[in-house]
């Protein structure tokens, strides 16, 4: 799974980090302080003095320091990282056929990934990401019609719905997945409506009750992960109302229908802002946005003006990026 680390906070809201007038702690000096800890001036000088890299480590460690006080974990994420965990390990274990098994398997493949230490970091990791998700769902909805703007403009997003004919191998298919295929080609041609087809011939088991929709796609979805990237390329092609040829894949032949890319029409699909809303994950600049909607006092110059000046530069890419598009 992965999962894009992303933040909202309020603008009413206020952090201080503030200095503690010579404290220490361990015989350390202590530059800044939160709710959750100290922050030592030798780790912060140490990370200013890595380039960007550190300085963008800096940043995400005073950022983990907001999330933490304004939207610290709770008993419901923690009980939803660890049913995401235990679907995972069923998944492993149905594959290697022993719960231990299954458990080294996972540890490994969570480790070379390189995004995890083992699974209790990737448990933790889970958790963390609700409290992104929850930061954000908060800042959207307070600036809704901003970000939604911005995510119309940047994502191209529409809705859009898929027909699966499942083929063991497409590229030498048998006679009756021919005739599969050119029946629901055939009745798409005879006019009738593709959710009908989608429902009744459809073999794609995540989509076919709901009538072949896959909800809203846009430039940042991940259908190549299940379809693959020639689906994922005609998806966000399409016109509004446009069918598409079919589309060969690894396990099936795929038609595709581009519902509607009406503004109005995906803005109101999106108001209700939850969890797997799009708007949370199209702009990973935005986290820098909303991190500038709080009131920070820091004690250290040298880190207040470096980690200012870092976000001004990650601003000025979200601008040049967007003068591009």
């Amino acid at each position: 799974m992965k999962t894009k680390k992303i933040t909202a906070l309020a603008l009413s809201s206020m952090l201080l980090l503030s200095g503690c007038g010579g404290k220490t702690v361990d015989g350390k000096s202590i530059a800044a302080s939160t709710s959750i800890s100290n922050i030592s001036a030798d780790t912060l000088y140490d990370q200013l003095s890595k380039g960007t890299s550190g300085k963008n480590a800096l940043f995400s460690y005073v950022l983990d320091q907001l999330i933490d006080q304004k939207y610290p974990a709770t008993d419901d994420m923690k009980k939803n990282a660890e049913d995401t965990y235990n679907q995972v390990l069923n998944s492993y274990t149905q594959q290697y056929g022993d719960e231990d098994t299954a458990k080294k398997q996972l540890e490994t493949a969570l480790k070379s990934s390189g995004s995890y230490k083992s699974i209790d970091d990737y448990k933790k990791r889970l958790v963390y990401s609700m409290q992104y998700a929850e930061m954000m769902k908060s800042y959207i909805k307070k600036h809704f019609n901003t970000v939604f703007d911005d995510y119309y403009k940047i994502a191209n997003p529409r809705k859009v719905s898929i027909i699966a004919v499942s083929a063991a191998n497409p590229t030498n298919p048998t006679a009756d997945e021919k005739a599969n295929l050119k029946e629901v080609q055939d009745l798409l041609k005879e006019g009738q409506d593709f959710g009908t087809v989608a429902k009744k011939y459809s073999t794609d088991t995540n989509t076919k009750d709901a009538k072949g929709s896959l909800g809203i796609v846009d430039s940042t979805s991940s259908l190549s992960d299940t379809y693959g990237t020639d689906v994922q390329s005609k998806a966000t092609e399409l016109k509004s109302g446009e069918t598409s040829d079919v589309i060969t894949g690894s396990s099936a032949f795929y038609i595709l229908h581009c519902d509607t890319t009406d503004k109005e029409t995906i803005k109101k699909e999106l108001k209700s802002v939850d969890i797997n809303s799009p708007l949370i994950t199209y702009d990973n600049y935005l986290v820098y946005i909303v991190f500038n909607s709080y009131k920070i006092n820091y004690n250290d110059k040298t880190i207040k003006n470096t980690l200012q000046s870092f976000i001004k530069e990650q601003l000025k890419k979200r601008s040049d990026e967007r003068k591009d598009s």
